[in-house]
């Protein structure tokens, strides 16, 4: 099984901040339902999103980076600087469709991001055919950022797949004075 799952300004298409490389939202049933769904897979994301994440990586999870600047354990060593971990799994985009049908065979992947790595699986036809599930928690929200990060592909989701939404409800954001924002989570899946 291959997911997909990121959290999204809907009304805008926003899903970071380029400045920061931060999350645009931090509410916490959102991140629970991330946790939920990533633990014991294998989380396939950019160099950015990886560095973005807390040092030593999210646990029980087994970490690849999708990069075509890092070849060797030296490079991640340079590159990653205190972000680097052992264990981690380096990729060049090249590689990705491979890898990802050979580690379906064993593991559950999710797909973490960033909206560049989203926009090849949105846009490929190839990479988009190995998606089981795009989770996208939609957001009211339009954050207030001088240099958001775009994934305009979203829009296009409900023309190209099906959807459900398995759930609807408030929390608090973090990012936003504990402001409560309204969201739902939206299963999207081929037809």
């Amino acid at each position: 099984m291959v997911n997909m799952i990121y959290s999204i300004s809907y009304k805008e298409n926003i899903v970071g901040n380029r400045d920061t490389n931060d999350l645009v939202f931090n509410i916490r049933e959102d991140l629970q339902f991330f946790k939920e769904m990533t633990i014991g897979s294998t989380m396939i994301m950019g160099r950015k999103t990886f560095e973005s994440l807390p040092t030593g990586g999210l646990p029980k999870r087994k970490h690849v980076i999708v990069s075509n600047k890092i070849k060797t354990t030296k490079d991640a060593v340079e590159i990653l600087g205190e972000k680097y971990i052992e264990n981690l799994t380096f990729i060049n985009l090249d590689e990705l469709e491979e890898y990802i049908r050979e580690e379906s065979r064993v593991n559950k992947i999710s797909i973490i991001g960033g909206a560049m790595l989203y926009s090849h699986f949105l846009e490929d036809k190839n990479l988009f055919d190995l998606l089981s599930n795009i989770y996208a928690t939609e957001v009211e929200r339009i954050p207030h950022i001088e240099n958001p990060v775009k994934l305009e592909a979203h829009s296009e989701l409900r023309e190209k797949c099906d959807f459900e939404v398995i759930k609807i409800g408030q929390g608090k954001d973090r990012l936003d004075d504990n402001n409560l924002v309204d969201y739902k989570i939206v299963r999207y899946f081929k037809r």
